[in-house]
């Protein structure tokens, strides 16, 4: 597949209807889900279960709904920290990286409720953002170093090298700091943790305390792929991508999609 021009700054807004919806839960409980794991080496994957602790903020989407009651969810596992996937891990494999799900969850009062967007969430987006500007070569997307700003409240920061597992990024991250304050002004966002994260431009702002570290992401503009299928001799979807401004340095994270006949 092979997307053409870039959309231009300035030019039109994704569709509603083709942006990436979003949905939150608080855990009032302990939650089991699966997590699938897969180990590049002996070339298997595997479900495992990983437990979300009670007070957990997650990004879901409703899957099974009866009588307008929401009866089960799916849960965004690439927007939850590594302090809570970790309970999921074996030696020799490795978390997905990009648009994970876990296996249905049951949904109840007793088990969820539903929460506001939290302040320090990206705007349709799964909270993964990638160095650089959107790549012109579809394969090519996502295939840099990433900062993730995580459903329950962290900035995680890994480092891509395509020789370490099956997507080029370890488990744990070599960076991550738990938010603890967040504000929005106008585009831009203000993240504050207490210790510094190594290779990010985050600002020392206090000495001591909890909000000793700010990090900017300013929200700049769309991009769009538009993505070519070799076999159908067609374009077939647009991909959106919001561009950031995270501390000093370039980061996109794809925001929405929608096939071209739609």
């Amino acid at each position: 597949m092979v997307p053409t021009k870039a959309v231009a700054k300035g030019e039109r807004q994704p569709p509603k209807k083709a942006l990436i919806t979003q949905y939150y839960y608080e855990t009032k409980k302990p939650i089991k889900a699966a997590i699938t794991v897969s180990n590049p080496t002996a070339n298997r994957a595997m479900d495992r279960w990983m437990t979300i602790p009670k007070g957990t903020i997650v990004l879901g989407q409703p899957v099974v709904v009866k009588n307008k009651q929401i009866k089960q969810i799916t849960i965004k596992s690439t927007s939850l920290s590594y302090a809570v996937k970790k309970t999921a891990l074996l030696p020799g494999y490795y978390f997905e990286q990009w648009q994970d799900l876990t296996g249905n969850v049951a949904y109840s009062h007793a088990r969820f409720k539903k929460v506001s967007k939290p302040t320090y969430t990206l705007p349709n987006s799964d909270g993964n953002l990638y160095l650089g500007s959107v790549p012109k070569a579809y394969p090519n997307t996502f295939l840099s170093d990433k900062v993730a700003i995580t459903a329950d409240g962290y900035v995680e920061r890994y480092r891509y090298d395509p020789s370490n597992g099956p997507e080029g990024f370890s488990n744990r991250p070599i960076g991550m700091a738990k938010i603890t304050k967040s504000t929005v002004k106008g585009n831009v966002r203000y993240l504050y943790y207490r210790t510094h994260i190594t290779g990010l431009n985050d600002q020392r702002v206090r000495r001591t305390g909890q909000y000793r570290y700010r990090l900017k992401l300013a929200d700049q503009y769309i991009r769009t792929q538009r993505v070519w299928d070799g076999g159908k001799q067609a374009f077939v979807a647009d991909i959106y991508y919001a561009q950031y401004r995270v501390g000093n340095q370039a980061y996109y994270t794809e925001v929405g999609e929608k096939a071209i006949d739609d």
